[in-house]
C-alpha cells in the first residue's frame, strides 16, 4: 500500500508530518509527502511562528510525480496554510484516483486557528466535497455545517443533525472527533453510509496537538490495508487516547505535541 500525504512540516514539536510519516510507515503503508507549508513550530501554544506557504513547490512536485507515472493507493490532506493552497490541493487531489481522506484542519476549542480565515474555511468545505473520508473535530464539523452553537455536550439528536449535514457535503464515510457527550466522557462519532457508531472514551482533561494527525493516520493506514472502517476507527480511537494518556502521565508540555515513542510501541503491540 502507498499513500501521498499533503501536510505541513513543523520543524519543532510533534504534529503533522512528523507524526503522519512514522505512524503510516509503522502500519505498513509506504508514504510519500508533499509539504504544504514549513513552520517553525505547530500553531497551538506558540506566539512567534515562522510559516512559509509552499504552494508553488507543491504544484511543481505533483507535476513531476505525475510525469513519472507515480500513482498512490490513497491521498491524505491535512493542514493548508492559505486559501490559494486549498485551491492547489483541490487540483492535485482531483487528479488522483486512490482513496481520499481530508482532515479539514481549521480550528479547535470553538475557535479558528490563528492562520485560518473565514474565507479559507469556505474553501476547505469545497475540498471536503472531494473526499471519501473526512475527520473533522467538533469545532471543524460545526464550521463546515454552519451549526456553530458552542461546545456544549451533544445528545443523539444533535449528533444525527451534524452527521446528516456532513454527509450531504459528499463524503460517504467520516469521523467527528472529540465530541463531549451527554452520556458522559468524549466520543468519536463515525458514519459509513447510513450507519453511525459512537466510540466513547474517557475525558482526560487535556488535549495535545498532533493527536488528530495521529488519529487520522492510523485510521487511513488501516483502511488502506483492508481493515473494516468501524474497526479502523476503534483502533485509531484507542491509539490516540493512549497517546494523550501517556503524554499526560509523563508530564509532557502540551505545546510540544504528543509523545510519539510510546505510541509506536503500542502500535506494535496492538496491530503488528
Amino acid at each position: 500500500m502507498t499513500a501521498l500525504a499533503l501536510h505541513d512540516l513543523s520543524c519543532y514539536s510533534k504534529s503533522s508530518l512528523t507524526v503522519v510519516l512514522p505512524v503510516m510507515e509503522a502500519l505498513g503503508v509506504e508514504a510519500a509527502v508533499i509539504p504544504t507549508a514549513i513552520l517553525s513550530t505547530q500553531t497551538d501554544g506558540f506566539d512567534d511562528i515562522y510559516i512559509e506557504d509552499r504552494e508553488h513547490e507543491m504544484t511543481d512536485i505533483a507535476s513531476r510525480l505525475e510525469g513519472l507515472g507515480v500513482t498512490f493507493d490513497g491521498v491524505y490532506t491535512g493542514f493548508l496554510s492559505s486559501e490559494s493552497e486549498v485551491d492547489a490541493v483541490m487540483r492535485i487531489v482531483g487528479r488522483q484516483e486512490g482513496l481520499k481522506l481530508v482532515d479539514p484542519v481549521m480550528g479547535d476549542g470553538g475557535e479558528l486557528y490563528q492562520t485560518v480565515t473565514r474565507s479559507h474555511a469556505e474553501r476547505m468545505a469545497r475540498l471536503v466535497r472531494k473526499a471519501d473520508i473526512i475527520t473533522p473535530n467538533l469545532t471543524e464539523a460545526m464550521i463546515l455545517t454552519g451549526l456553530e452553537d458552542g461546545l456544549r455536550k451533544l445528545g443523539q439528536g444533535d449528533i444525527k443533525d451534524l452527521v446528516d449535514v456532513l454527509r450531504s457535503l459528499g463524503p460517504g464515510r467520516g469521523v467527528i472527533t472529540s465530541i463531549p457527550l451527554l452520556a458522559g466522557g468524549l466520543g468519536n462519532v463515525a458514519w459509513d453510509g447510513d450507519e453511525k457508531r459512537i466510540f466513547q472514551y474517557d475525558d482526560l482533561g487535556v488535549s495535545y496537538p498532533g493527536s488528530g494527525d495521529l488519529f487520522a493516520s492510523v485510521l487511513f493506514a488501516l483502511v488502506l490495508r483492508g481493515e473494516s472502517f468501524f474497526g479502523s476507527v476503534s483502533h485509531a480511537t484507542a491509539i490516540a487516547t493512549y497517546a494523550i494518556a501517556e503524554s499526560k502521565r509523563h508530564g509532557r508540555e502540551r505545546r510540544l505535541g504528543i509523545e510519539l515513542y510510546p505510541v509506536m510501541k503500542e502500535i506494535r503491540r496492538r496491530m503488528l
